[in-house]
C-alpha cells in the first residue's frame, strides 16, 4: 500500500486541530474514517504519529519530525492541481502554428499579441514555411494548427474558414495602368507578370479561376516569396497579383495596390487541424480566438468546420 494524498491531509488536519472532532469537521468526514485513515498511514510508515489521550491527541516525536515533509508534499500536490487548472484553461502549455510567410509576418503577430497577453505562460512555435508544406506539418502532428488557402480538392484535414482575402495587383506609380480608375483582369492579360512558382496554392487557385473566364497571365518571373515579388515590381520588372494581406508591404515600397475587378476574385483562408486529434486547451483557445477575431483583412463570418472541397463561397465584393 502507498501513502495517499487523503492520508497526508488527514495527518496535517489532525496535527493542526489537536482533536478528532475538529479535524473531521474540517475534512468533511466522520471521526471513524479519520481515525482509520491516520492509522493506515502510521502502519505504512511504521511509526506512531500521534499520542492519543482522552481529550484529544498530540504529535509524537516522529509525527513532529515528519509533519514538515507532509506539508511540503501536500503543498506540491496543491500546486500541481493549480497548474493543471492553468493548463486546462490554456494558461500554460505549448502552441505550434504552421503558416505561409505572409501570414506569419502580417496576420499572426497581432493575434499572438492578444493571445499571449492573457496566457503569458504559453510557449509558441511559429513555423513559417511555404504554403504547400502546411498541410503535412498539421497531418504529422508537428503543428497543432495550420493556416492555408482553402483547396478545391478533398483532404483528410479539417478546415475552418475564417476570412476571405481579395486579390490586388501591385503597380509602380509610373506604370500606365496605374492611371486607370478601375482595373479588370483583362487589362492584365498582356502585361509581364511576376508570380509564385508553379504549384503554389495561391497561384493554382488564381489560375483556375482566371481560366474559367478565359484569362491567362503572362508570368515572366516566377519566385517563391511575396517579398521578392514586391521588390521586383518596385524595379519595374512587371506587375504582381497578390492578396490584401500583403498590402502593407506593397505600400511600404511606395507602390500602388489596386483591387482587380470584373470579376472580383477572393480566396478563402482556413485554419487546418488534424481529424480525430483532440486539440489541447491551448490550441483550442487560439482557434476560438482566431475564428472570432475582428479586423482581419476581408473577414467574412466564420463558418462551421468543413473539409476542403466543401467550401461555402464567401460573398464577393460587388463589381464596379
Amino acid at each position: 500500500m502507498k501513502a495517499s494524498i487523503d492520508q497526508l491531509q488527514a495527518f496535517i488536519a489532525l496535527a493542526e486541530a489537536g482533536n478528532f472532532t475538529r479535524a473531521s469537521e474540517r475534512l468533511g468526514i466522520s471521526q471513524s474514517s479519520l481515525s482509520t485513515t491516520v492509522k493506515q498511514l502510521e502502519e505504512l510508515l511504521g511509526v506512531r504519529l500521534f499520542d492519543r489521550h482522552t481529550r484529544g491527541c498530540r504529535l509524537s516525536e516522529a509525527g513532529a519530525g515528519l509533519l514538515p515533509w507532509a506539508n511540503r508534499l501536500a503543498g506540491d500536490w496543491r500546486a500541481m492541481l493549480d497548474n493543471a487548472q492553468e493548463f486546462a484553461s490554456a494558461g500554460y502549455g505549448r502552441l505550434s502554428i504552421a503558416a505561409p510567410s505572409v501570414q506569419c509576418a502580417l496576420l499572426l503577430p497581432p493575434l499572438l499579441r492578444v493571445f499571449s497577453a492573457d496566457r503569458p505562460g504559453v510557449r509558441v512555435t511559429v513555423l513559417d514555411v511555404a504554403e504547400h508544406q502546411v498541410p503535412e506539418l498539421v497531418r504529422s502532428g508537428v503543428a497543432d494548427l495550420g493556416i492555408a488557402t482553402q483547396a478545391d480538392k478533398r483532404s483528410d484535414l479539417v478546415a475552418a474558414p475564417f476570412f476571405s482575402d481579395q486579390y490586388v495587383v501591385a503597380i509602380p506609380p509610373t506604370h500606365a495602368i496605374a492611371a486607370r480608375k478601375y482595373i479588370e483582369w483583362k487589362h492584365l492579360a498582356g502585361e509581364p507578370m511576376i508570380g509564385p512558382l508553379p504549384g503554389n496554392p495561391v497561384r493554382r487557385h488564381l489560375d483556375e479561376r482566371l481560366a474559367a473566364i478565359g484569362v491567362r497571365l503572362d508570368y515572366r518571373y516566377e519566385v517563391a516569396l511575396p517579398w521578392t515579388m514586391v521588390g521586383m515590381v518596385r524595379e519595374g520588372l512587371g506587375l504582381a497579383v497578390l492578396t490584401t494581406a500583403v498590402r502593407p508591404l506593397i505600400e511600404w515600397h511606395q507602390l500602388i495596390a489596386r483591387p482587380v475587378l470584373r470579376p472580383s476574385l477572393t480566396r478563402t483562408m482556413v485554419l487546418l487541424s488534424a481529424p480525430g486529434k483532440t486539440l489541447s486547451a491551448t490550441a483550442l483557445a487560439f482557434k476560438k480566438q482566431l475564428l472570432a477575431s475582428d479586423g482581419l483583412p476581408g473577414k467574412s463570418s466564420p463558418a462551421s468546420a468543413v473539409r476542403p472541397g466543401r467550401e461555402t463561397p464567401a460573398p464577393l465584393p460587388p463589381s464596379r
